[in-house]
């Protein structure tokens, strides 16, 4: 059997980062379907250091009381309505300030760094 090494979970001090998203796909998490967000700092002492933010998946249709739909409004500056569709596309090209906290693993009680929230759009590439 072969298996592929992955990266390490890195820990960055709790605080707000300009980041990109790197990447966007669908995982499983605890049996939940999930959207996984692979965040990149772009700038700092940290710069170049990764950390992952979820959304829960689980719905039909995501409404203002989901993370997609505030992380979505947040990114696009769009007034969202019923029927609209969300795009991940439109999360990428952009210099995102993430906030970033620190987690602790259930399983592996190990330390990682958590994107909570996008509070805004430093500018666009």
């Amino acid at each position: 059997m072969k298996l592929r090494v992955g990266e390490r979970q890195s820990s960055v001090p709790e605080g707000e980062y300009q980041a990109i998203v790197k990447d966007i796909r669908t995982s499983k998490n605890f049996n939940r379907d999930v959207i996984e967000f692979l965040f990149e700092i772009v700038d700092g002492p940290h710069k170049g250091v990764q950390a992952r933010g979820f959304c829960n998946a689980d719905y039909e249709a995501f409404t203002s009381h989901t993370k997609l739909y505030h992380w979505y409004e947040m990114v696009t500056k769009d007034a969202l309505t019923t029927g609209d569709e969300l795009d991940t596309d439109d999360f990428y090209n952009k210099v995102l300030i993430v906030r970033v906290e620190t987690k602790v693993s259930k399983k592996t009680k190990n330390e990682f760094s958590n994107v909570t929230d996008i509070v805004g759009v430093k500018y666009e590439l």
